[in-house]
């Protein structure tokens, strides 16, 4: 019924000869080792994730973005990733720039509200979504440079929050101290 292959010299898949490895398993062998320590040095070393954290004052979404204390906030945005796939990776929902305090400036603001921003240059048009990304344009060493943290309005509107906490993507709540001391330049020495 079934016809069996017979290999050269009995040998299994892999192999040149009946208990010996084949060329490929042999180079498998000398580079996995090299694959395994390249992986463990890029993965090992990657800086840990900084998180932005988020809090609903009455109907309106406060923001905490990490900062160095060289840093300043030139303009913010809600985006989301685009649905056709075509231009950006992102659409851009409502944008401002100038921000108008100095806690806005330092990285804590209202997002899609004219109190913390002079300048709105692209107004929301219909309700956030439930999840997006407030991204976050600011100049570091004298050049502009973004960063983004993400939003899931049903999970904030649903956590008990203590006055100055905020609540990243992940769950963890933190205070503006904490979100802040997440960047190295912020470590008390």
């Amino acid at each position: 019924m079934g016809e069996q292959v017979r290999r050269r010299g009995g040998a299994e898949p892999g192999h040149g000869h009946a208990g010996r490895p084949g060329r490929r398993a042999k180079a498998l062998a000398g580079v996995l080792p090299a694959a395994i320590l390249l992986a463990s040095c890029v993965l090992g070393d990657a800086p840990p994730e900084k998180f932005s954290g988020f809090r609903m004052e009455g109907t309106g979404l406060l923001a905490a973005m990490p900062l160095c204390p060289d840093e300043t906030i030139t303009g913010a945005a809600i985006v989301v990733p685009r649905k056709d796939k075509t231009d950006d990776d992102f659409e851009t929902l409502w944008s401002a720039r100038e921000p108008s305090t100095a806690e806005a400036r330092s990285g804590v603001f209202h997002v899609n509200s004219p109190s913390s921003f002079t300048t709105v240059t692209k107004p929301l048009s219909g309700t956030l979504p439930n999840t997006f990304y407030v991204q976050l344009q600011h100049l570091r060493a004298g050049e502009e440079t973004t960063k983004s943290g993400y939003v899931d309005l049903g999970k904030l509107r649903s956590a008990e929050l203590a006055d100055g906490e905020f609540l990243t993507y992940k769950g963890a709540v933190m205070t503006r101290a904490e979100i802040n001391a997440q960047l190295p330049c912020n470590k008390r020495k």
